[in-house]
C-alpha cells in the first residue's frame, strides 16, 4: 500500500509534464504525418503583424455556439467567432492551435488552426 501511495504522486507529476504545460513551440522540421483532420483552417501572416482570423459559424453542418482555446500561443485569444494573435518578430514557424467548438445539441468538436508565421 505504501508503494502505491508513493507512486501515484510521481505518476501524476509525470503526466502533467507530458500534457504540455509548456509554451506552444513552432515545429522546426517537416512532420511525419501530413494529414490533418477535416476541421483544419490554415493561415499565414508576417512576423510582427497581428492576425485576426474569422472562424466558421458551422462545422459539420452544425452551428457553433462558441469557441474556446485548448492550446494556443502567448498573446492569442478569441473574440466571438474570431481567433486573434499579436505575433512578434521572434515567432517565425508553423503553429497548430487547438480550439474547442461547442454546439447547442451535439458533443464538442476540435478545430485545428494551423498558422505559419513568416
Amino acid at each position: 500500500m505504501m508503494r502505491r501511495l508513493l507512486f501515484s504522486p510521481f505518476l501524476a507529476l509525470s503526466l502533467v509534464g507530458l500534457m504540455g504545460l509548456s509554451p506552444l513551440e513552432p515545429s522546426a522540421e517537416a512532420r511525419v504525418a501530413t494529414a490533418y483532420p477535416p476541421d483544419t483552417l490554415r493561415s499565414s501572416v508576417n512576423a510582427g503583424t497581428p492576425l485576426v482570423l474569422s472562424l466558421p459559424a458551422e462545422l459539420g453542418n452544425a452551428p457553433v455556439t462558441r469557441y474556446s482555446v485548448l492550446k494556443g500561443p502567448a498573446l492569442s485569444g478569441l473574440a466571438g467567432h474570431s481567433f486573434t494573435w499579436i505575433t512578434r518578430s521572434t515567432d517565425p514557424g508553423t503553429y497548430d492551435v487547438l480550439l474547442r467548438a461547442t454546439y447547442p445539441d451535439a458533443a464538442p468538436d476540435t478545430l485545428v488552426v494551423q498558422v505559419t508565421i513568416q
